[in-house]
């Protein structure tokens, strides 16, 4: 029997983390078809035994599955993707709660995708508690009140319209960056992703990954101007390549001009992740072209 609404979370070792995050959704209005999808990358910790306890009574079916091995956020997002039943799927962070003042957090996203089966995915605010700023700011294009159309859906809270994606839609890159093709391939159906002010998660990450003065954070910045790169050359139109290679330059220049040796390690992943995106499928130019007149330089 099919649901109106899945849930899923993928999740390592975060047993507290996660724990907050399904009380913060079993907190909310939920439909009465609502399912929970945790997808375990092999934890160490009582992620199970927290899982079990929080979710056997609370009145909603859920899955749990405990992998042999961490698979990544983009292979574990598609497992899940594929344990899911229901008509739209909710993705959420381990480390990430729903907003305690949005109790109609998932009534009024599922409301929005009723009345407009134009919108493929719903990307929800995000306050960042080490940015200490919402994620998504509202200079986009608006479509009506607290909703703006947006290049790209946001990975750690977004809802997708299942029955959009024949297959389970995230790239399988460990790396990251697993938003950017089924965004594109939405945009390039003639469909629209969204984001919407109103409704608002409260990501609370251990460690701020973003700092870069942090040397430990090195890998993430190299891997946050590589990917994109190489994603979007596989996927845009051939001849818009040397665009996309003057914007990737730009970029190692701004964010990775003091970590050392990031020449030889940008090159490194750049060989590397090039193999695992030959799969990926090209967009027509037209569709490239209105994302431009949309979000501008943005899109590179």
């Amino acid at each position: 029997m099919g649901k109106k609404l899945t849930i899923g979370i993928v999740t390592m070792n975060r047993e507290e983390q996660l724990a907050e995050a399904l009380y913060s959704c079993l907190r909310t209005d939920l439909p009465n078809e609502t399912e929970f999808v945790v997808i375990d990358n092999a934890s160490t910790d009582n992620t199970e035994k927290v899982v079990r306890e929080i979710l056997t009574n609370s009145g909603y079916e859920y899955y749990y599955e405990k992998l042999p091995e961490n698979i990544g956020c983009g292979r574990g997002r598609n497992y899940a993707f594929s344990k899911s039943r229901g008509l739209y799927y909710y993705s959420l962070d381990d480390d990430a709660v729903i907003d305690e003042h949005c109790k109609k957090f998932f009534l009024y996203a599922l409301d929005i995708l009723d009345k407009n089966t134009g919108i493929v995915t719903l990307t929800t605010q995000i306050y960042d508690t080490a940015w200490k700023s919402d994620r998504l700011d509202r200079t986009s294009v608006k479509l009506e009140d607290d909703l703006y159309e947006c290049k790209m859906f946001c990975g750690g809270s977004h809802f997708l319209r299942r029955d959009f994606f024949k297959e389970a839609p995230y790239f399988s890159n460990r790396y990251g960056y697993e938003e950017i093709p089924p965004s594109l391939y939405v945009v390039d159906a003639g469909c629209k992703n969204v984001f919407c002010s109103a409704i608002r998660i409260i990501h609370n990450p251990k460690v701020n990954k973003w700092n870069c003065s942090d040397e430990k954070n090195h890998t993430l910045f190299i891997n946050e101007c590589v990917l994109q790169y190489v994603i979007k050359s596989a996927i845009y139109p051939k001849m818009v390549k040397p665009i996309l290679y003057m914007a990737y330059k730009a970029r190692c220049w701004r964010h990775l001009k003091h970590v050392p040796n990031w020449k030889q390690r940008t090159n490194d992943l750049l060989s590397q992740a090039k193999d695992n995106a030959k799969s990926l499928q090209r967009i027509r130019l037209r569709t490239v072209i209105e994302l431009y007149k949309k979000f501008g330089n943005a899109i590179f």
